[in-house]
């Protein structure tokens, strides 16, 4: 697809895990960034079919330690406009 500028005035929204990158920080007016425990999150993954619920799980070790990695370097909670506890799929609430 060929590249296109946004209109003026348009909201464009991302999703993403890693977005919170220095690299990338720039970019955004405005984040989000939805905290979740792996002990919540590695089991709604294996619900979509993507690997076990088991959070110690061998398939479950990149995905797991790549997140320790950008939690601890990244510090999205730090960086973001606004956390969201998410364990609670009914009752998201905002961290202050």
């Amino acid at each position: 697809m060929p590249e296109k500028a946004a209109d003026s005035g348009a909201i464009l929204v991302f999703d993403g895990i890693f977005l919170h990158r220095p690299e990338l920080r720039r970019y955004w007016d405005f984040s989000i960034f939805l905290d979740v425990g792996f002990d919540v999150s590695i089991p709604r993954g294996a619900q979509r079919g993507e690997g076990s619920a088991d959070v110690e799980a061998p398939e479950n070790r990149r995905y797991v330690e790549g997140q320790k990695i950008y939690l601890r370097d990244c510090e999205p909670r730090k960086f973001a406009t606004v956390t969201v506890n998410n364990e609670d799929l009914a009752a998201p609430y905002i961290v202050i």
